[in-house]
């Protein structure tokens, strides 16, 4: 059987130290959205990944011969999830898969655009500033 990876049940973005917001160098700002994209092409290719593998499911139909079963791998069997529980079960894992996708994707938007108005503000407070100087020197 093959070996699924382990999935992380909670972004480590979320557990990043944010004390200090006002502080918050670019380089931080930067990292945390390579990290988050790079988080979203995981998720993106994970659920890529299992959807191909549950469209194969899907296409085959496999039969087992239970005639050459122990009692006991009998039992196993009968007590097993049926094929419908476990797609069940994988679709909804998709869905909520899906979902994550779609809001660390909003929030990659969302950081964006807080970048870029911190930008804009720091460069109207440069200008401000710069402006103030040049007024300072020039009156007598």
């Amino acid at each position: 059987m093959e070996h699924i990876p382990s999935v992380r049940r909670r972004s480590s973005l979320f557990s990043m130290n944010r004390a200090s917001d006002s502080g918050s160098t670019s380089n931080e700002i930067i990292r945390y959205e390579k990290q988050l994209r790079l988080e979203i092409k995981q998720w993106t290719s994970l659920l890529r990944v299992k959807s191909q593998k549950l469209q194969q499911l899907r296409a085959s139909s496999c039969k087992i011969d239970q005639s050459i079963l122990t009692d006991e791998q009998r039992k196993y069997l009968a007590d097993s999830p049926t094929v419908d529980d476990f797609i069940a079960e994988t679709e909804a894992f998709d869905k909520a898969i899906a979902q994550y996708v779609e809001q660390k994707t909003f929030l990659l938007e969302r950081n964006s655009h807080i970048v870029e108005t911190a930008k804009m503000l720091v460069e109207l407070d440069i200008k401000d500033k710069i402006t103030n100087k040049l007024s300072e020197s020039i009156v007598p």
